[in-house]
């Protein structure tokens, strides 16, 4: 299996170099926009879009894998919410080669992305699989990108692939960031990406350290206010310089203990669950339910002042 998986991460870097270089070459003739947002069966309006409020009109969740029946439960209740848009943090499915799992998760998230949004990150668990890329009609392999929705700029990232200083992706990454932080139309800036930069589950101890060091003070350069992440199994609120990270890993996989609580940690709780996001003039609220839909914890983020 890891050898298969690092087949396929050699495969992407390098249809991701060809495309870099056929872009640019023909970047004098044809303005490139850099990486598009996978198509969506629901649309939503331009005017929902840029409404400066909403009632809990974004959802963020993740980690599903192969435990359909409490992935089946938050479907359920997220749906009952009528959300614009849905966020998953990744590991969709346990095998992403195994094209009877897609089936599966395509059958649970139907209804959802007939009345919502759906925006995909992708997982360690995907595997660049072909069949990530055929359920969400993502063109050119290329499984980053982002979006405007209600004044906030959300950047979704890929931690499965070259990520780190120099990267195509970095690249793209710092020239995004950027950009949005000088945007007046830019209230927040939030970034998903499928590892947690900080977490106190069981990858954490191993896997954040490598994420932090290359990707935090990047985030915290350009102001971001919000990140997050799957990949442990459970919901983690955690702060640190400025930002408040997020890890939503609890939308039907095996649960995780805290293995080392982070010295960021403000909150964790071993549970399957999702999250709400609505928005205020000037500040967003949050509020976190757990599969008998009973809140676990709530919180806010307020407008940073520009310049700050």
């Amino acid at each position: 299996m890891r050898r298969l998986s690092v087949f396929l991460i050699s495969i992407f870097c390098f249809v991701s170099f060809f495309q870099v270089q056929t872009v640019f070459s023909a970047a004098k003739k044809i303005k490139w926009s850099g990486p598009q947002a996978p198509p969506q069966i629901y649309q939503l309006s331009k005017e929902k879009a840029s409404a400066d409020e909403c009632s809990k009109c974004i959802v963020i969740y993740g980690d599903t894998r192969t435990n359909h029946e409490p992935h089946k439960k938050i479907v359920k209740l997220i749906s009952a919410g009528k959300p614009e848009t849905v966020f998953h943090t990744g590991d969709m499915v346990d095998n992403g080669s195994n094209k009877k799992e897609w089936d599966i998760f395509e059958g649970i998230i139907s209804g959802l992305r007939k009345n919502s949004e759906f925006f995909p990150v992708h997982g360690n668990h995907e595997w660049l699989s072909p069949n990530y890329f055929r359920v969400f009609d993502i063109q050119n392999w290329i499984t980053f990108y982002a979006l405007d929705r209600h004044n906030i700029h959300f950047t979704i990232m890929d931690s499965e692939v070259p990520f780190w200083k120099g990267s195509w992706q970095y690249k793209w990454l710092e020239r995004d960031l950027k950009k949005a932080s000088l945007s007046d139309k830019t209230k927040f800036m939030a970034v998903l990406l499928h590892q947690p930069l900080y977490s106190s589950g069981k990858h954490g101890a191993y896997d954040s350290p490598v994420v932090s060091r290359e990707l935090a003070p990047l985030f915290e350069k350009y102001g971001v206010d919000i990140v997050f992440s799957g990949h442990d199994h459970s919901y983690e609120r955690l702060y640190k310089n400025g930002i408040v990270y997020i890890v939503t890993g609890g939308g039907g996989a095996p649960l995780y203990d805290m293995a080392k609580e982070s010295e960021s940690s403000r909150i964790y709780i071993k549970s399957h669950h999702y999250l709400t996001l609505s928005v205020l003039k000037n500040k967003l609220f949050f509020e976190v339910f757990d599969d008998s839909d009973k809140l676990i914890d709530s919180f806010k983020v307020k407008e940073k002042k520009k310049g700050n």
